[in-house]
């Protein structure tokens, strides 16, 4: 019976692999495809490269980065949907040992609710190991959460691996592509930046909730409890770049969810001023709620990105 059903997994992974191939020929989005996006990265040449889910994708404009240095930084802004931190911490090795030239990463701490739109098949396992490993050093949560993390967790896993739905919606997008920021087609440019003009006429109700649980992540956690194996893996990548002569600094994206707080409240306060860019104090950071300068409750458009950009910027320097 085990046999059986290892031969109708193997067969299913095989017609999936086929599908995929056969979609890719004709729709391709680098901002969830890993391989497509280190391609336009190395092509482009960076020396600085930002990592980081969507909000970093258009939070972070290059073109004012490197103006504001003088030209003397070339950057590239590697900012992918969904992207997980562990796949975040793979794509930061790779580029440390296969591109010379990028000798400072900057990688956005994040904590969201699992995903695997971005994930290589080779990377499923890891991520789901470094997926039960934070959750399972995650004092804020009891175990009925943790465990009910991690089960969805792995049926989004699961699902990801032997459905084709994914590739349905990539050729549905083909076809008939959609005019949305998002669910479009990339509008990257050459820095792999997706500047977006729209705007909000309004403060939402999740704006707020993001902006209630970023003012608790800023606020001091003396009773925190570390979260080691999170702390342990980003100390490490920071050892490893060192060792090859890059340097590797994490910074808070422009907002950060309820449950992103529960999770790196137990591992920001335990990070150096010199490997973390904290989100500034207001008024500077109302700006990144408001809604003028966001095209949806998570993500900044082009005038908030400026401001934002010009932040990190000023911040990079003093490190």
């Amino acid at each position: 019976m085990i046999i059986k059903m290892a031969k109708w997994l193997v067969l299913i992974l095989l017609f999936k692999l086929a599908v995929v191939m056969i979609v890719s020929q004709f729709y391709m989005d680098p901002r969830r495809d890993i391989d497509a996006r280190e391609k336009l990265c190395k092509s482009y040449k960076p020396n600085v490269v930002f990592i980081g889910t969507s909000r970093t994708l258009f939070s972070i404009n290059p073109a004012i980065f490197d103006s504001l240095n003088q030209q003397k930084t070339r950057s590239y802004n590697f900012g992918m949907f969904s992207l997980s931190p562990q796949s975040a911490f793979q794509v930061a090795e790779d580029l440390l040992s296969e591109s010379p030239d990028v000798n400072t990463i900057y990688i956005e701490l994040s904590a969201l609710n699992y995903s695997t739109v971005a994930l290589k098949p080779q990377q499923v396992i890891p991520d789901a190991i470094f997926r039960a490993n934070v959750m399972a050093g995650c004092s804020n949560l009891d175990w009925n959460e943790k465990t009910a993390s991690f089960l969805e967790g792995l049926n989004t896993t699961l699902f990801q691996m032997f459905s084709i739905a994914p590739q349905i919606t990539s050729a549905k997008k083909a076809l008939k592509p959609e005019n949305d920021p998002i669910e479009g087609n990339p509008g990257l440019r050459e820095n792999g930046y997706q500047p977006v003009a729209s705007a909000l006429s309004q403060t939402n109700a999740r704006i707020l909730d993001n902006f209630e649980a970023t003012q608790q992540m800023m606020a001091g956690h003396p009773q925190a409890i570390p979260n080691t194996y999170y702390i342990s893996r980003i100390n490490a990548l920071i050892a490893t770049a060192k060792l090859r002569g890059g340097k590797v600094i994490f910074f808070y994206p422009n907002n950060l969810t309820k449950v992103e707080y529960q999770v790196l409240s137990q591992v920001a306060p335990f990070l150096s001023n010199q490997n973390l860019i904290r989100l500034p104090e207001n008024p500077l950071l109302n700006e990144f709620f408001k809604p003028e300068n966001l095209f949806d409750a998570h993500h900044l458009n082009q005038k908030g990105a400026a401001i934002f950009t010009k932040f990190l910027q000023k911040e990079a320097c003093s490190r």
